[in-house]
């Protein structure tokens, strides 16, 4: 089901959206940059992906609660 939103909220996501795809056509058009982002976005990945398995462990942690 679609939220409504306001024409004022519209506009600025326009605006928004158009000046993301602005940023991402001149990443693309950068080597270097891509590159750096590609780098930047792997590091990233490992962080969250250890962050995960560390939460998984906890998850997994039975109370050792006495009665």
């Amino acid at each position: 089901m679609a939220t409504k939103i306001s024409k004022q909220d519209q506009q600025w996501q326009a605006e928004s959206d158009a000046h993301t795809m602005a940023q991402y056509q001149e990443i693309m058009s950068d080597r270097a940059r891509m590159s750096r982002a590609i780098k930047v976005a792997q590091k990233q990945a490992q962080d969250l992906t250890r962050r995960a398995n560390a939460m998984q462990t906890v998850a997994k942690t039975k109370t050792s609660r006495k009665k």
